[in-house]
């Protein structure tokens, strides 16, 4: 997508959840258990003004955690994103920011993750009220697309992967994903931790012999896979089971 798309969305999607937490921050939301709008506004105000400190000043390790207020809590949040996209809005998109996702270490990426949380968070704040307005297609495509390359497939060097042939095809208009069952094994040089047959998908290469075909437009299909939206508004084909596992896998890569 356009840089300056993303600019927008982040710019109206923080927009719409500043209008929601004004109609009530004790509010419960629905996909976030034990969270009311108040801990949603803080959630994302950290967030953005966490990335706004390595953008504005090229970070290559994370900032300290940002405190959130007790009081005035959607003004602060409503200048942390004018602050988040001034910083932007002055920065080379391939200019160097540290990530948490070490393949992309730009501040590109910021743009892109800035936009998507900004959506995703706005339809938890919608939905505490009972009404979501409209997710852009191209924007709900590229987060389908950011979840599935970014957080669910594209193993470490360290761990195996063991696929159990189990292939299931995402599709939304114009893009669509082959994505295989398995999992995944090894030892973290970082950390020692030691990971043993755990659930993983990965990228495969298109097949006919799919067992499980899931389609839909691309706002149903990234509400869904985020947990925001029922997976009765997609078409599914095949092994439903291994859509549930799926939608369980993409649960644990975006916690």
């Amino acid at each position: 997508m356009n840089w300056d798309i993303y600019l927008d969305h982040i710019r109206s999607d923080s927009g719409l959840v500043a209008d929601a937490a004004r109609r009530g921050l004790e509010a419960d939301v629905p996909c976030c258990e034990g969270w009311t709008v108040r801990h949603l506004v803080g959630h994302l105000g950290q967030v953005q003004r966490e990335k706004e400190l390595i953008v504005r000043e090229r970070l290559s390790a994370p900032p300290e955690e940002i405190t959130i207020p007790e009081a005035d809590l959607v003004d602060w949040f409503e200048e942390g994103s004018a602050m988040l996209l001034d910083a932007l809005v002055g920065a080379d998109p391939a200019g160097p920011a540290w990530t948490w996702h070490e393949p992309d270490q730009t501040i590109g990426f910021w743009y892109r993750r800035m936009a998507q949380e900004a959506l995703i968070h706005r339809v938890d704040a919608e939905q505490s009220f009972g009404t979501v307005s409209g997710v852009d297609e191209a924007l709900a495509g590229d987060g389908v697309d950011e979840l599935i390359a970014v957080m669910l497939t594209g193993l470490p060097d360290w761990a195996s992967f063991r696929a159990t042939g189990q292939t299931v095809c995402l599709s939304v208009p114009g893009k669509s994903w082959s994505l295989e069952e398995g999992s995944f094994s090894g030892i973290s040089p970082s950390t020692g931790n030691t990971y043993e047959d755990l659930l993983a998908f990965e990228a495969a290469a298109p097949r006919a012999d799919i067992a499980t075909s899931i389609s839909g437009d691309a706002a149903a299909m990234d509400l869904w896979l985020w947990g925001r939206g029922p997976i009765d508004k997609l078409t599914v084909e095949g092994d439903s089971a291994l859509a549930d596992t799926l939608r369980q896998a993409a649960k644990e890569a975006t916690q």
